[in-house]
């Protein structure tokens, strides 16, 4: 579909963008832009823009809004630029300490398991000194050593998943 372009269509556009449409017109442009479909688009479509201009610049509270110059306006966008380069390079590091911080929480588990046998002797020797003072506690040591490694595990986690979040989210 091809648009006819009308011969006056720049004219309305001026009337009309410097506030001269209807009354400080000529007749002739007037009577023309009413019966000609195109203007009379480019009158509605002007005004519209006209009428949002003027809003905008209400809102803002200046009559005229200085544009930054053109250096300034490339330098944020070099400083943009480089910044999300930065942060593009950065992702992979971020997720190389997430799976490093999953290798160490699950090193330390495996140390846990290791030196497990070894702690269970103390147990032992601890259970022997309270067994004299209370008759319950060899009943809470047996519960307490066989949950330890569950408390331990979920210690670690608790101590190491902060971290590990905070080394894969830090960019963020």
């Amino acid at each position: 579909m091809t648009r006819r372009i009308c011969e006056h269509e720049p004219a309305v556009t001026q009337v009309v963008l410097s506030r001269r449409w209807p009354d400080g017109c000529e007749q002739e442009l007037r009577a023309h832009a009413e019966a000609c479909e195109e203007c009379r688009e480019v009158v509605a479509i002007a005004a519209l823009l006209r009428e949002d201009y003027d809003h905008a610049r209400e809102a803002i509270g200046r009559r005229d809004v200085p544009l930054p110059s053109a250096g300034q306006i490339w330098w944020r966008a070099a400083v943009h630029a480089r910044a999300e380069a930065v942060q593009a390079a950065a992702r992979p590091l971020v997720w190389g300490y997430g799976v490093a911080a999953a290798c160490l929480i699950g090193l330390l588990v495996a140390g846990i398991g290791v030196m497990w046998p070894s702690v269970l002797p103390a147990f032992d020797r601890v259970g022997a000194l309270t067994a004299r003072f209370a008759p319950t506690a060899d009943m809470v040591l047996a519960t307490l050593r066989a949950q330890m490694p569950i408390v331990i595990g979920v210690a670690a986690c608790l101590i190491a998943a902060p971290i590990a979040l905070y080394y894969a989210l830090r960019e963020e």
